[in-house]
């Protein structure tokens, strides 16, 4: 017979990562960022699998829930089978589930694992609310927008692993697949799972050599370091096998912006810089290996040059290819210019 167990004032929210997520009576998985989401889920569901084989799984949509469903689910089994209950779009829950949901908090059942999924608003927060109260594990997956977070969650995809992956190799995978976290957690398992020993810039490059990010990463670095020929030979590749010129504009100005936010910072350890310009450690130091060669007016000219590119490739000008060509000779031409 299952036992109950009710929730205490002094609890307190039981913030857990994603990849520590363990079954429990009752899981809060809150946040938008549908990756962690459903990599969270997916970890809980496998470890109470590996822990009850006979486990019965019951997914619930807290949209379209029956009245007095969650009395009839959650009941002691004949057999004393556990279950686990699966609660998605808590975010859209009709009254009669807030309602059961809420009860059910007050009368806990050991025997079952109830996972809540709330992709965020305000909608059921009375139930956010009572769950934390609980002292239930709760996951938070916030959207991931920024490159220093990109660069810790593909950093724990490999460390997970027991992989490592060079900085230059962990930079180019980031910027191939740009800001989509799906793509970015694919790109990691497929190097971990088709590569040996460290991971490093030749197998990010077999893999994605062809994406355009990449290429204009490369374009971006060659420019920066003042390199014209190498910048314009790449740039002009590029274009020939089919690359757009917003996204290689889009990879200039993200380098100068990089750039710009480090000088603006100035001295300090790179992983506090890291955290006040929104960039990770390594970036950090590139941008200021970057920067020996550039003049604070160099930059500004060669941003304002990106600015005009930009507005010529969406558009504002007759020409896109010329536009860019011309972006990359100032930019090139400035960075020689230290003083």
């Amino acid at each position: 017979m299952a036992t109950r167990e009710r929730p205490t004032a002094k609890n307190k929210t039981n913030l857990v990562s994603w990849h520590e997520a363990e079954p429990a009576p009752v899981v809060l998985i809150t946040g938008a960022e549908e990756v962690i989401v459903d990599r969270a889920a997916g970890l809980l569901v496998q470890k109470a699998h590996e822990a009850d084989p006979a486990l019965e799984v019951t997914e619930i949509d807290a949209a379209s829930y029956d009245a007095g469903q969650l009395a009839t689910l959650t009941s002691p089994s004949l057999f004393g089978e556990r279950k686990l209950l699966i609660a998605s779009g808590v975010e859209a829950t009709n009254d009669a589930f807030l309602k059961d949901a809420i009860d059910y908090l007050g009368d806990i059942q050991s025997d079952v694992i109830f996972l809540f999924r709330h992709s965020g608003g305000v909608r059921g927060k009375r139930l956010l609310d009572a769950i934390k109260a609980s002292g239930a594990p709760v996951i938070e997956a916030t959207p991931i927008k920024k490159d220093s977070e990109r660069n810790d969650f593909a950093t724990g995809e490999f460390r997970r692993a027991k992989r490592r992956i060079t900085p230059a190799a962990l930079r180019a995978l980031i910027d191939a697949v740009g800001a989509d976290l799906r793509e970015l957690a694919s790109g990691c398992q497929q190097l971990i799972s088709d590569t040996e020993g460290t991971i490093d810039l030749e197998h990010v490059e077999l893999y994605y050599g062809g994406r355009v990010e990449v290429t204009g990463f490369k374009v971006a670095d060659a420019a920066a370091a003042g390199q014209t020929g190498q910048a314009l030979n790449l740039l002009r590749h590029a274009i020939a096998t089919g690359s757009d010129p917003v996204p290689l504009v889009a990879a200039v100005a993200m380098k100068l912006r990089g750039m710009a936010k480090v000088s603006a910072v100035g001295r300090g350890n790179p992983a506090t810089v890291a955290k006040e310009v929104g960039m990770a450690p390594w970036q950090v130091d590139r941008a200021r290996r970057d920067l020996s060669r550039w003049s604070p007016d160099a930059l500004a000219e060669a941003i304002m040059a990106v600015a005009d590119a930009d507005e010529a490739v969406k558009g504002g000008g007759r020409d896109p290819i010329y536009a860019v060509e011309k972006m990359i000779g100032v930019v090139a031409s400035a960075a020689k210019r230290r003083n």
